[in-house]
């Protein structure tokens, strides 16, 4: 019986510098993303009085559930203004149902839309086709953050806001 052999790992692995250089950003990416989701779930936890009693803590100031029960309508208001938070009742199902409804038409609206006029471009010949394309195409090449403050004029003008 003949032995195996055994493969021969060519590649070995040593120190590099840019590769250590990659690791170090690749971790300050890593917490620049995540540490904001990690304070709001810090936040949460914490009692409406006390979020800014310790706000060097990672971790939350004496962690409570009072904030998820008030939200999910099983503190009364009483109780919440003794907490430090405002007596205003909150409909989170009633905002919660709004969410989806809103976002689930949302949702087909543009799906429809887009396919329909993803079919014209594709299929269809019509007067000045490729340069309403290339508005089209210039369009999604601005930053949605350029438009924000135009946008909330337009809000402020209708009189949308808070409504």
């Amino acid at each position: 019986m003949t032995a195996l052999a055994q493969p021969q790992n060519s590649v070995k692995k040593s120190f590099s510098l840019g590769r250590f250089t990659l690791w170090v950003v690749m971790a300050v990416i890593l917490f620049t993303t995540l540490f904001p989701f990690w304070w709001v779930i810090r936040t949460s936890l914490t009692a409406p009085d006390k979020v800014f009693t310790d706000p060097t803590s990672l971790m939350p100031v004496e962690p409570t559930l009072d904030n998820y029960k008030r939200v999910l309508g099983l503190v009364d208001s009483s109780a919440s203004v003794a907490a430090g938070g405002s007596g205003q009742s909150i409909n989170f199902f009633l905002f919660l149902r709004n969410s989806i409804i809103f976002a689930a038409l949302i949702t087909v609206g543009q799906v429809f839309f887009s396919s329909t006029a993803a079919y014209a471009f594709a299929r269809l010949r019509f007067p000045f086709r490729d340069q309403l394309f290339l508005v089209y195409i210039s369009a999604l090449v601005v930053p949605p953050i350029v438009t924000l403050i135009p946008n909330f004029i337009l809000i402020r003008n209708l009189e949308w806001i808070n409504t």
